[in-house]
This record gives structure tokens, sequence and C-alpha cells, in this order.
């Protein structure tokens, strides 16, 4: 059994069109990740968010963090190792935070910059659903080998 991927940073073109898609939302994702675990109140202060009263230590931000960079960690192995039943439940995992994070905005529960985070996500659920399509498009045009055209006769 394999623990980790071969290759940390392999070439784009080598990756699935799902994987590639995946590959790169990491480099999103681990920055985010990173910022939310290490020093929370400066990603509050560049987005204009003040800490709300139960969490003054951050610990919860640090917590999404932590859980932020395991997700990271797991999407990237997925996309190098072409995971693909781990691109279909990423694509359902962000659009769920989606509609949690389009609630909770509607309710007032969070500040509308928040959502920017939801249209990143969503888009990127959205480009790997395409991306495992067309990968399945490309497999099932594979597996018919090439077609034959049927010459009329004279």
């Amino acid at each position: 059994m394999m623990l980790f991927a071969p290759k940390v940073f392999p070439k784009l073109s080598t990756l699935s069109h799902a994987g590639r898609s995946m590959y790169v939302w990491v480099f999103y994702t681990f920055p985010l990740a990173f910022t939310l675990l290490l020093v929370p109140g400066l990603f509050l202060q560049v987005m204009g968010i003040s800490p709300g009263a139960a969490d003054g230590n951050l610990f919860f931000m640090r917590m999404a963090g932590g859980l932020l960079v395991s997700m990271s960690f797991m999407s990237h192995q997925a996309a190098v190792l072409n995971l693909r039943q781990f691109f279909v439940w990423a694509v359902m995992g962000r659009t769920f935070i989606t509609l949690v994070l389009i609630v909770c905005t509607v309710l007032g529960l969070c500040e509308p910059i928040i959502m920017f985070f939801g249209c990143i996500d969503f888009s990127g659920g959205m480009w790997t659903l395409v991306g495992i399509r067309r990968d399945e498009a490309e497999e099932q045009a594979r597996a018919l080998g090439p077609q034959v055209i049927a010459q009329p006769s004279p």
C-alpha cells in the first residue's frame, strides 16, 4: 500500500482533467488553511471581521484551519493518484459548504464577505465536475476505439 503520492509537484499534463482541478484548488486551500491555523487574526483583519465573543482566542478559527490543512492534503494526494471517487465526494462537499454559507449569510450569522469563499469553492467544485465528465467521455471514446465510417458502395 502506497502511503503518499510519488510526486509532490507533478506536471499538470500528467493529471486527469478532474485531478488537475483538484490539484490547482490545493494551491488556494493550503495558504488559506495555514493562515487560519497560524494567524487567524490576520485573516479576520483582512476580511474586516471582528472575532465573536465565543471565539475570543480564535480556537475555532485555528481548528477550521487544521481541518482545511487535512482536507487540502487529502485533495492533493487524490489529485496526484487520480482517485476519481474522491473527486465526486469533493464536488458534493464543496457544494454543501456553499449552501451552508448561503444559509448563514441570509440568516445574518456571518459577514457577507464569507460568500466570496463560497463562490470560489462552488466554482472549483463545478470545474471538478466538468473534469469528471470530460474524463469519463474520453475514457468512453477510448473504449470504443477508432470508429470506422461505412462508405456507400458504388
